[in-house]
């Protein structure tokens, strides 16, 4: 029996078929890392999730390197305050506001109303003074004449929303005369 042997041409397209079809696991057999020069490879070049956190040196990639919407915006840590700039140019006034609402007159018709007990020598002298009209008390006093380190206040307030009221005391029992005086001081209030 004779051995027949292809021809050439059969053999050499049977080398090229079994090239061709396992030609990128032969490539990645015998091309490792350290034989790809820098910057040579694309993306087009890798295919889609080929690559591990392991296969990326730290510190590498830039945002650049990223699809659009890949990266979220974090948030860092801030930095140190840098130092203050120059005064900028003095701004334009703003426009005037609007008026306010008028408010309320407050006190008119201001007055002092007084009155004043006899000049005797009683023990007790009270006396209440009223405001004329609607005027309403806004304050008020006592006076004592006579018999000084004898006599004391022993009442000075207000006694309702338009009458003050003062009381005096013989703290020591004296002869001499002395009077009790009072005021208040009135005024219209707009409420």
């Amino acid at each position: 029996m004779t051995i027949r042997f292809p021809a050439p041409a059969t053999i050499l397209a049977s080398v090229a078929l079994i090239v061709a079809l396992s030609g990128t696991a032969v490539a990645a057999t015998f091309i490792t890392g350290a034989q790809v020069k820098d910057g040579s490879l694309s993306g087009l070049d890798v295919r889609n999730g080929s690559l591990t956190t392991l296969d990326v040196r730290d510190r590498t990639l830039r945002a650049i390197d990223f699809a659009p919407g890949v990266l979220k915006a974090g948030i860092g840590v801030p930095g140190p305050a840098g130092p203050q700039g120059p005064a900028g140019p003095t701004g334009q006034p703003g426009p005037a506001g609007q008026p306010g609402a008028q408010g309320s007159p407050g006190l008119a018709n201001v007055e002092i109303v007084t009155l004043e007990s006899v000049n005797s020598s009683a023990n007790v002298k009270q006396l209440n003074v009223s405001c004329p009209g609607s005027k309403k008390v806004i304050a008020g006093g006592a006076n004592l004449n006579g018999a000084e380190g004898d006599v004391a206040l022993d009442e000075n307030n207000p006694d309702s929303t338009t009458a003050w009221h003062a009381k005096g005391v013989e703290i020591t029992g004296t002869l001499n005369s002395w009077k009790l005086t009072v005021y208040a001081i009135c005024a219209s209030v707009n409420s």
